[in-house]
């Protein structure tokens, strides 16, 4: 985050606001991922970003993995990056 625009960090910061205090998200500032026990943030206003995140144990989310969206589709890529964050996590017993 830290190379992206103050726009879109100011974006993310509500977001993730808006997380912490209700807990989930839904469109168009989320959505779950099809066939995943994932997430993401969509930061759309300030610029067209995606971060991946997972529900963790003692009410703890984990942002785990973002990627600036050029593309319709998640890229295969991307997708199996936060897919690794999220078994490491899994196997330090955080999630």
């Amino acid at each position: 985050m830290s190379t992206l625009s103050k726009a879109i960090n100011a974006e993310y910061r509500e977001i993730v606001q808006r997380l912490e205090l209700q807990g989930h998200l839904s469109m168009p500032f989320g959505e779950k991922l099809k066939s995943e026990n994932m997430f993401s943030i969509r930061i759309i206003h300030a610029g067209n970003v995606r971060v991946f995140y997972v529900y963790g144990k003692n009410d703890l989310i984990y942002g785990i993995y973002g990627y600036v969206k050029t593309t319709r589709a998640i890229p295969i890529a991307e997708l199996k990056q936060a897919r690794k964050l999220a078994r490491a996590l899994k196997q330090m017993g955080l999630i």
